[in-house]
């Protein structure tokens, strides 16, 4: 029986200014990877500073922090700054867990996120189709090897 390979999906959450529209795009990261049977954590369900505002900081730090170490891939968006972000490739990186970062072609991001060693996929694309296409493709192989 094949294991199923567990996907943490990475990306800003607080001070956003279309919070829908992304929030959308990470639930769409996470279908994405359950098509292709891994079992994807969309922190937002679980963890949302507006929906789940009851939640401690700590709570979320040990949340968020055990489910990017049970992961066996981080999917990481840093079309938007964040140390949230940060803190969850630093925990990956530490853990040695495979990391794919998405980002727009338009913009400019932490050359120290994007030197992780444990980067396998640099997905830069124009149109959210475009990473979704690209991300597919790469997940497809990857899991062939």
């Amino acid at each position: 029986m094949k294991k199923v390979l567990n996907v943490y999906i990475s990306g800003a959450l607080t001070d956003l200014k279309n919070p829908s529209k992304i929030k959308k795009f990470y639930e769409n990261i996470g279908n994405l990877c359950e098509s292709l049977d891994f079992k994807s954590y969309v922190p937002h369900l679980n963890t949302d500073p507006i929906e789940n505002s009851d939640l401690k900081p700590k709570d979320i730090y040990e949340i968020d922090k055990s489910s990017v170490i049970a992961s066996d891939l981080v999917i990481a968006y840093l079309g938007i700054p964040s140390l949230g972000v940060g803190m969850e490739l630093a925990y990956a990186d530490i853990a040695n867990i495979p990391i794919i970062l998405l980002y727009e072609k338009h913009k400019t991001v932490s050359r120290f996120a994007r030197g992780i060693p444990n980067t396998i996929a640099e997905i830069i694309f124009e149109q959210e189709e475009d990473a979704f296409f690209e991300l597919k493709r790469f997940l497809l192989n990857w899991t062939q090897q």
